[in-house]
């Protein structure tokens, strides 16, 4: 699905991204590289220079921030594992499983520090892309502080998760659009318009998550799979199904805990016969329409993003 252009942003971010800190005490350069070159679909800073491009004809302009966009995400899943005691990200072991859980946290720690690096190194609107980045990092913890806290609670709506990933998920998409746009001098409205684009492909995508979490095999994403249903974390398709059938579920929940495989078996049943599985996917095609709406009625030439709409749409993992 994905076209020649985005091969061709990918590579360009891979290249970039190696080298981000080649020198250091060894405790920090190695869990660094291991993190940044582990692997990742690099959809945050393709969309950064899928902005930039659109804006002003030339993606080197968004090449610095598109890396920072980066290499924050990428922080927020180093801490993200570490909060969830995930033994697999990408494939191999979580940095914490790897070294130990003060490598981690350091490693984290550092990774913020190299992308505001990265934002400083901007020749264009240094000021506004700081502003935007450093706000962008704010609610972005928010996000995750509201996740850990619907942990211990024992009902969340719909409506209290949606706040909650479009902060800690959809955020982070809209300010990799954002200063994209910000970095090829667009004015204003048109930064906007990209950065609620994107926010509304970051819902999507992470309500598409939440279902392959369910569906998917850890082998197939790359990651662990069984920390969130063990947890009883509130996802998108678990609060519904604690909704319209809490006996149920919590017996799957206590099942999966003893015997995970029988308990995801049967949560995947629950999930197909109550008509959940189905709701939950015409939720995500609808939040994707809403965003190629958005689209439409911005002044620019929209063929790219388009394409990256439908990226999401067509993700298996």
């Amino acid at each position: 699905m994905e076209n020649s252009r985005h091969e061709k942003f990918r590579d360009l971010i891979n290249s970039a991204i190696a080298g981000i800190y080649p020198s250091g005490p060894v405790s920090l350069t190695e869990p660094i590289h291991y993190v940044l070159t582990g692997g990742g679909k690099r959809l945050r800073p393709i969309l950064t220079l899928i902005c930039a491009d659109a804006c002003c004809g030339d993606y080197h302009r968004g090449l610095p921030a598109a890396i920072a966009v980066e290499v924050l995400h990428n922080f927020t899943l180093v801490h993200d594992d570490i909060m969830d005691d995930d033994a697999l990200r990408h494939g191999q072991k979580t940095v914490h499983e790897k070294w130990d859980l003060g490598s981690a946290i350091l490693t984290g720690d550092a990774m913020v520090s190299l992308a505001l690096k990265l934002i400083l190194k901007c020749e264009n609107r240094t000021r506004q892309l700081l502003d935007s980045f450093t706000e962008g990092l704010l609610r972005v913890c928010e996000g995750q502080a509201l996740d850990k806290e619907f942990e211990t609670l024992a009902s969340v709506s719909l409506n209290d998760y949606i706040e909650m990933i479009d902060l800690k998920t959809g955020h982070l998409v809209g300010l990799a659009a954002e200063l994209g746009a910000i970095s090829a001098d667009a004015p204003r409205d048109i930064q906007v318009a990209l950065r609620d684009y994107a926010r509304l492909i970051g819902r999507a995508f992470q309500v598409q998550d939440d279902l392959l979490e369910v569906y998917s095999e850890a082998s197939n994403m790359g990651k662990s799979l069984k920390s969130d249903l063990i947890l009883e974390k509130k996802t998108y398709i678990l609060i519904q199904a604690m909704e319209r059938l809490p006996v149920e579920t919590h017996q799957a929940i206590t099942l999966a805990k003893e015997d995970y495989s029988a308990g995801l078996y049967l949560l995947r049943n629950l999930l197909n016969t109550s008509g959940i599985t189905g709701n939950t996917q015409d939720f995500i095609s609808m939040t994707i329409r809403q965003a190629n709406e958005l689209l439409t009625k911005i002044p620019i030439d929209t063929t790219e993003l388009r394409y990256f709409s439908d990226i999401i749409t067509n993700r298996r993992k």
